[in-house]
Formats: structure tokens, C-alpha cells, sequence
């Protein structure tokens, strides 16, 4: 690896380990409000990982983790979307960001090793199914 690429990714994965501590700490936080908020004690996994998640499929999810038998009101949803702008926009932001960095080490590490295009999909089309960043984009 020629000392460019070192630092490039040297630089990607610093930012990318100062990144999770916040994108930890954002999710920590809107699910603990939720807890708080709306009595969700045991998130569902689509919850537990809310910065994928719409503000419709956060209602959707608090809606059912509630139950029938105590309906979210029209200021409930309306809280759950100030809280969605406010906490869980910048998540996916961080989660953007974060998702740019493994592309760019990822595509770093193939052009090291000298990767074709044809072996970077191949690799990819071979991945296992949980592999981080499935289904990427071939970029050399």
C-alpha cells in the first residue's frame, strides 16, 4: 500500500471511529425518550435501529409497541415527529457519512490490492448475505 492510500484510509477509519461514538449515543438517547415518552420498554429490532427508520415507521413501530389499548394521539404523533427532526435526521446524516467512509476505505483497499473491476464484483457477488456494505457499488 503506497503512503497516500495508508493515510487516506488511516484518515477515513479515525473519522469513522469518532463517528460512532455519536451515532451510538443518538440512538441511546431517542430510545430512552421513547422509553420515556411513550412507554416503550422493549424496542423492536426496526427501533433498535431508528436511523433507518421514516417518521411513519417510527409511529408504526411505537404504535405497536404500545398496543392496542393505549392508541397514540394526534399530539403524540406530532411529538414523535418533532422528536424524529430533531434527533433522528442527524443520525442518518452520521449514517450517510459513516457509510461513505467504508465505501471509500473499501475502494481504497481494492485499488491496493490492484483489484480489477471484474474481481471487485465478483467479490461482491460472492459476499456472504450480513456482509458490511452488501450489495455495494462497484467504484475503482
Amino acid at each position: 500500500m503506497t503512503d497516500p492510500v495508508r493515510s487516506a484510509v488511516e484518515l477515513a477509519v479515525r473519522h469513522l471511529i469518532d463517528l460512532t461514538p455519536e451515532q451510538q449515543s443518538g440512538r441511546r438517547a431517542m430510545l430512552d425518550w421513547l422509553r420515556l415518552e411513550f412507554g416503550v420498554e422493549k424496542p423492536s429490532r426496526k427501533l433498535q435501529d431508528v436511523a433507518q427508520l421514516d417518521v411513519d415507521t417510527v409511529a408504526a413501530e411505537v404504535k405497536k409497541a404500545r398496543g392496542k389499548k393505549n392508541p397514540l394521539t394526534v399530539a403524540d404523533v406530532k411529538r414523535l415527529k418533532q422528536e424524529h427532526t430533531a434527533t433522528v435526521t442527524p443520525l442518518q446524516t452520521l449514517e450517510g457519512e459513516a457509510l461513505n467512509l467504508e465505501q471509500k476505505v473499501s475502494d481504497l483497499v481494492n485499488a491496493a490490492y490492484g483489484l480489477t473491476p471484474e474481481e471487485v464484483k465478483l467479490m461482491w457477488d460472492t459476499a456472504p448475505p450480513r456482509m458490511p456494505l452488501a450489495g455495494a457499488p462497484v467504484v475503482t
